[in-house]
């Protein structure tokens, strides 16, 4: 399985694109292959079929050229003197002439038998004198002998034989010719007869060299077969061979299943024995030498492909891993993880590359801490320099409120609005730690507005945020100056009681901080405007601690993260902080540090 990999762009790398190629050039060739070889399959059956029909139809020809011989030698020994004598001697004639007649008579009909090719018998019998004269010397000729004697066809019948008892197409002439038969009681009987064994030994022929199963058959009569064929299996070709001649009864070649395997089957009727020769041939065999070609492209189409593998597998290893190595190095690099080092692999071409680029690494390394560092220190004098300048402000108003307490004698409200100016004084004035947890920048809330709930008691503030947010780390001094900021400017103007409320949530991207109160609020034109100042670099003193609050989320966060502003359900100002845990991987770690 080819695993398809990406490069930086989404685009396929150079070890995909070798693979696709080879899977292309593959493709077109199989296919066209396939077509051919299918189409070279088809033609090959058609041929084979045609050729095999041929093959039949020379045999049956011979068979019915042999068998014609034997039936008209037949009409020579039946217009022989001697046999028309035979037909006239009485049966009072002394011995010796009849037996010197029968033997001249024999010697006659013996030549002619031994003339042919095929084992074969001659008989002549003269029912007038009951004389028989045969080349068989075992079968007994008589009147009911030849009661049932055949004229028009060759019948098929067990006779006995010097061979003994076997199977033989038999044929009988009546003389005169002209006598139909049964009509009246012929003159003279010549009876020619040849075994089955002689067209068995022809099917054995037939069959050498040949894949297919020759055999003869006819209905109602056990096929003849060569040697070497299984007679159940051929009683079951008969039966479909049934089914096939009911289209032509003469000839044809036509593929069928047989037994769940195709095969070619051809077959020619005898004209003179009215028997049917028929020819199996299964396309396995036929077909061997096409498979076993065919088997060897696909074997060659193999080896080439994993060739192709493995020089794919040796670019890869050689180019393809060495670029990917290169490519999550310039990511790891990007984002900031610039202590990365690639491993030399083989000395080729990638090897300077490589080595140079690790060289470079380590000098981009050396750069960023020694400007990193100053920027961290510059961070830190802005920070510090901010916190100064809240404080001032914020401390003269306090101590105006102790003044005022004091001289009411209210000691218990100074008790504790010191205690909240104490804990909100030094988590303000710890500048040695500049991260701290959800839960200490609430409290530090909560002190805040604690106090000023004490110097006015129309503000009112609650908090839902979630449980597992309370350990969430941050920048300190985060929400101060945006509560701050609420304070400041919603609640100045606003008559009746002012509510302050902070929400948070986890999202799937990171938290949500957001605070909304129900003062004075801002029209849509100043809420642009106060959205556009967060991102220039020169901003009014009424957005400076939210464009502080802003950039520091971006710098911890990632540049997805910063502040939001919108008007609130409460009637007022929703100002919210959105943390993208997820942008962290876009900046350097050392950026938490």
């Amino acid at each position: 399985m080819v695993i398809v990999r990406r490069g930086t762009a989404g685009k396929l790398n150079i070890f995909t694109k070798v693979m696709i190629v080879i899977v292309l050039m593959l493709i077109p060739i199989i296919v066209v292959y396939n077509s051919s070889n299918k189409t070279s399959t088809a033609v090959v059956e058609q041929e084979l079929l045609q050729i095999n029909l041929n093959r039949l139809r020379f045999f049956v020809e011979q068979v019915d050229v042999e068998a014609d011989r034997l039936w008209r030698a037949a009409f020579v020994i039946a217009t022989d003197p001697d046999a028309l004598q035979l037909q006239l001697r009485p049966s009072s004639e002394p011995d010796y002439a009849l037996l010197s007649s029968k033997r001249l008579l024999l010697q006659k009909v013996s030549m002619q038998s031994t003339s042919f090719e095929w084992v074969n018998d001659f008989t002549i019998y003269s029912p007038h004198s009951g004389v028989a004269v045969s080349t068989n010397l075992k079968q007994v000729y008589d009147a009911d002998y030849f009661r049932n004697a055949s004229q028009r066809v060759w019948d098929y019948r067990m006779i006995v034989s010097d061979r003994g008892p076997e199977k033989a197409f038999v044929r009988d002439l009546t003389m005169p010719f002209e006598l139909p038969l049964k009509e009246a009681d012929p003159n003279l009987f010549v009876e020619v007869s040849f075994s089955s064994h002689n067209l068995e030994k022809m099917l054995e022929r037939l069959m050498n060299g040949s894949v297919g199963q020759p055999f003869l058959y006819h209905p109602g009569d056990e096929p003849i077969l060569p040697r070497g064929l299984d007679l159940e299996q051929v009683r079951e070709m008969t039966e479909q061979f049934d089914l096939i001649k009911t289209q032509d009864k003469s000839e044809g070649a036509v593929k069928i299943t047989f037994q769940n395997e195709p095969y070619l089957v051809n077959y020619v009727k005898s004209t003179s024995l009215g028997w049917y020769l028929i020819d199996f041939q299964p396309m396995k065999k036929v077909l061997e030498p096409i498979e076993h070609s065919k088997r060897k492209f696909y074997a060659a189409s193999l080896l080439l492909l994993l060739m192709g593998i493995a020089s794919a597998g040796l670019l890869y290893r050689n180019v393809q891993k060495p670029i990917n190595d290169l490519i999550r190095a310039v990511r790891l690099l990007r984002r900031g993880v610039y202590d990365h080092r690639i491993k030399r692999g083989p000395h080729n071409e990638f090897h300077y590359l490589i080595e140079q680029f690790n060289l470079m690494s380590e000098d981009i390394q050396t750069l960023i801490n020694k400007v990193y560092a100053e920027q961290l220190h510059a961070k830190e004098s802005s920070l510090k320099h901010l916190q100064a300048q809240i404080n001032p402000h914020f401390l003269y108003n306090n101590f105006a409120f102790i003044q005022s307490m004091a001289q009411l004698e209210r000691t218990e409200v100074i008790v504790a609005f010191t205690q909240h100016l104490s804990y909100y004084y030094r988590y303000t004035t710890r500048t040695e730690q500049q991260l701290t947890s959800l839960s200490e920048e609430m409290e530090l809330i909560r002190n805040y507005l604690e106090i000023h709930r004490m110097q006015s008691e129309r503000l009112s503030f609650r908090e839902q945020i979630d449980d597992d947010l309370m350990a969430m780390v941050l920048p300190r001094l985060l929400i101060q100056p945006l509560v701050e900021n609420a304070i400041v400017h919603g609640m100045e103007g606003k008559m009746g009681r002012f509510e302050i409320v902070i929400t948070g949530r986890r999202t799937e991207a990171g938290w949500e901080l957001f605070i909304d109160d129900n003062g004075v609020g801002m029209h849509e034109d100043e809420l642009d405007d106060l959205r556009h100042s967060l991102e220039a670099q020169g901003t009014v003193n009424r957005s400076l601690g939210m464009r502080n609050v802003h950039q520091r989320l971006k710098h911890y966060f990632g540049s997805s993260s910063g502040l939001v502003v919108d008007p609130s359900a409460l009637g007022g100002l929703r100002v919210g902080l959105i943390m993208e845990m997820e942008a962290m991987d876009d900046v350097g770690c050392s950026d938490r540090g």
